[in-house]
C-alpha cells in the first residue's frame, strides 16, 4: 500500500548533468507547460463532469423524467455514497499494480485513467428520458464509479511526475485551468443549444452524450502525454510479486488496507486540508446544484439565462497563472481568506439581487446581475483551485512520520470522504426542497417553497462557508514550511541524526505531522499499514 522513494541512480544524475534544461539536479524531468497541459486536460473531466450534472441534470430528472425533487436528489446522494467504496479500493490497488503484469506494461496509476475512458459512455443513459427511476440510478452510479476509477490515479500523477515544488505548481495550475475553462465551457455549449434547440428535453439529451463525448477524448489524452514512476525508482516490496495468499492472508490484507487509510487521517495537515476541502466544495455545490431553480423561480429568469451566468467563467481563464502566484505568494492560509470573503460576499448580493427586482430597470439589473456573478465566479474558482494546490504537498508530511510514499492511499481517502459528503449534500437538497414544498414542474412556487429556495441557496450556504474560513486560518502548510520539511526528509535519507535536528525545523515538523518530532522518521520504515504511534 505504500511507496518509498529510492535515491537518485548515477545514471539519472548523469542525464542532468549533460541535459539540464530537460532534467533536474536529482535527475528527474523536468515540467513544462506542455506537459502541464497534457495533465491538465484530465480536469476538463473532472470539472467538467460537475458542471453538467449539477447545473442540467436535477432540471433534466424533474421536468422531462417525470422525477421528483426528492427523487433526482436521491439518485445523486444515494449513488455517489454507495460508489465511495470504489474510491478506498482503487488508490490501495493503484499503489499496488506494479506487483502485475498488466500494471507494469501500463503504469500502475495510467492503467486505470485508460481503462476508465470507454466506460464513461454509461454515463450517457442519464440523459435519455422516458425511462424509470431505477434506469437513472443504475446509470449515474456506473457515471460516479467511473469518476472515481479516473480521478483517484489522476490526482496522484503530480506526486509521481515530480518532487519540485514549481514543477508541481504547473501541473496543479493548468489542471486548475482546465477545470475552469470545462466549467465554463459545459454552460456556454448549454446555452448556446437551449436557444437554438429549445428547452425540451431531446436537447438535454444533445447536451449530456456530446459533452461526455468530449470528456472521453480528453482522459485518453492524459494516459498518452504523462509519466510516473519507474518500478525500479520504488521500494523493491513494492513492486515483487508475491505467492498465492489464503483466505485468511486476503482478509488480513484487507484490515491492514483499512488501517492504513485510516492512519492518514493522524496527520494533522491532513486533517485541516479535508475539514477545509470537505465543508467549502460540499455548501459551494449545494448552491451551484440549486442555482438553476434559484434563477427560474427567487429571479424569475430562464435556464438559458442561468447557463449564460454560469458561462462567464471563461472570462478568468487568462488568470489562471495569476491564482498560482496568488498561491505562491499568500500561502494556503491568506488565499483561503481572500476566497472565502470574496464567495460569501458574492452569494450575498444574488440575496440583494433578488429583492432589488421590480425595483430597477430590467437592463440595469441584468448587467448588475452578469457583473456580480462573474465576480463570483472567480472566487468559487479558487475554492476549487487552493485544496489541489495544497494536496500534492500532504504525502510529504507522512512520508517523513512513515518513511513511505502513500499518494494513492491520500489520494483515496481524500476522494472517499468527498464523495460521502457530497452524496449527504445531495440528498439534504432533496429532503430540504421536499420539505418546504418545492415543485420544479410548476411554473411559480408557494411563498413557503421560495423562502425555503432562498435560505438554502444563501444562508445556509454562507454558514457552511463560515466554518470553512475559520478552520483555513489554522493551516501552516506552505511554500516556506514546505521546503522545511523536504530539506529535513533529504538530510534523514542522507544519514543525518534525529538528534542534531535545528530547533526551527523540529517545530515545522511537528506542526505539520500533529506529532513529536521524536517520533518521526523511524529507525525502520512503518509497516505496511503505516499507522502513526
Amino acid at each position: 500500500m505504500t511507496t518509498a522513494i529510492q535515491p537518485a541512480q548515477p545514471e539519472q544524475v548523469e542525464l542532468a548533468q549533460k541535459d539540464p534544461k530537460k532534467y533536474l539536479p536529482n535527475g528527474a524531468r523536468r515540467i513544462t507547460i506542455w506537459n502541464g497541459l497534457g495533465f491538465g486536460v484530465g480536469d476538463v473531466f473532472g470539472g467538467g463532469s460537475g458542471a453538467l450534472t449539477g447545473t442540467y441534470l436535477s432540471l433534466f430528472l424533474t421536468s422531462f423524467a417525470g422525477l421528483s425533487i426528492a427523487q433526482a436528489q436521491s439518485i445523486q446522494g444515494v449513488a455517489t455514497m454507495l460508489s465511495a467504496v470504489t474510491a478506498i479500493i482503487i488508490g490501495g490497488l493503484s499503489d499496488s499494480m506494479y506487483k502485475f503484469k498488466i500494471g507494469r506494461k501500463l503504469g500502475r496509476r495510467r492503467m486505470f485513467i485508460l481503462l476508465g475512458a470507454p466506460l464513461l459512455v454509461l454515463g450517457m443513459g442519464m440523459w435519455l428520458p422516458g425511462f424509470s427511476y431505477w434506469f437513472y440510478f443504475a446509470s449515474f452510479f456506473c457515471w460516479t464509479v467511473t469518476l472515481q476509477i479516473i480521478m483517484i490515479p489522476y490526482a496522484t500523477l503530480p506526486s509521481e511526475m515530480t518532487t519540485d515544488f514549481n514543477g508541481r505548481t504547473i501541473l496543479s495550475t493548468t489542471r486548475m485551468f482546465m477545470s475552469g475553462l470545462a466549467g465554463s465551457l459545459v454552460p456556454i455549449v448549454g446555452a448556446a443549444l437551449l436557444n437554438t434547440l429549445g428547452n425540451h428535453a431531446g436537447t438535454y439529451t444533445v447536451i449530456g452524450v456530446g459533452i461526455i463525448t468530449v470528456f472521453i477524448l480528453c482522459v485518453l489524452c492524459v494516459y498518452f502525454t504523462t509519466w510516473e514512476r519507474k518500478p525500479e525508482e520504488l521500494d523493491p516490496e513494492d513492486v515483487a510479486t508475491g505467492e498465492k495468499k489464503t483466505m485468511r492472508e486476503h482478509l488480513s490484507t484487507i484490515g491492514h488496507v483499512m488501517l492504513s487509510y485510516l492512519s492518514t487521517l493522524r496527520v494533522r495537515a491532513f486533517r485541516q486540508h479535508m475539514a477545509i476541502y470537505l465543508i467549502a466544495l460540499t455548501f459551494v455545490e449545494m448552491f451551484m446544484n440549486v442555482f438553476m431553480f434559484f434563477t427560474i423561480y427567487a429571479w424569475n429568469e430562464t435556464a438559458a439565462f442561468a447557463s449564460l451566468l454560469l458561462s462567464l467563467g471563461v472570462i478568468w481563464m487568462p488568470a489562471s497563472p495569476l491564482q498560482g502566484w496568488l498561491f505562491s505568494k499568500l500561502g494556503a492560509n491568506g488565499l483561503y481568506s481572500v476566497t472565502f470573503a470574496g464567495t460569501i460576499l458574492g452569494i450575498v448580493s444574488f440575496y440583494f439581487l433578488h429583492l432589488a427586482q421590480g425595483t430597477i430597470p430590467d437592463h440595469t439589473w441584468v448587467t448588475v446581475t452578469m457583473v456580480v456573478f462573474a465576480l463570483f465566479l472567480f472566487f468559487k474558482g479558487l475554492i476549487y483551485f487552493v485544496p489541489w494546490q495544497v494536496f500534492p504537498f500532504i504525502p510529504d508530511v507522512d512520508e517523513i512520520m512513515t518513511r513511505h510514499r502513500r499518494e494513492g492511499v491520500f489520494s483515496s481517502m481524500m476522494r472517499f470522504l468527498r464523495v460521502l459528503t457530497q452524496g449527504l449534500g445531495a440528498m439534504f437538497i432533496g429532503f430540504f426542497l421536499q420539505n418546504v414544498g418545492f415543485n420544479a414542474t410548476k411554473k411559480q412556487q408557494t411563498p413557503e417553497a421560495l423562502n425555503g429556495l432562498i435560505t438554502l441557496s444563501v444562508w445556509i450556504v454562507i454558514a457552511g462557508l463560515a466554518v470553512a474560513w475559520a478552520i483555513s486560518l489554522t493551516l501552516r502548510l506552505n511554500k516556506k514550511t514546505h521546503a522545511v520539511l523536504i530539506g529535513e526528509i533529504d538530510r534523514l535519507k542522507a544519514g543525518g541524526s534525529k538528534a542534531d535536528v535545528k530547533p526551527e525545523v523540529r517545530k515545522v515538523v511537528e506542526n505539520l505531522t500533529g506529532i513529536k518530532y521524536d517520533k518521526c522518521w523511524p529507525d525502520e520504515p512503518a509497516a505496511k499499514t503505516a499507522t502513526v504511534q
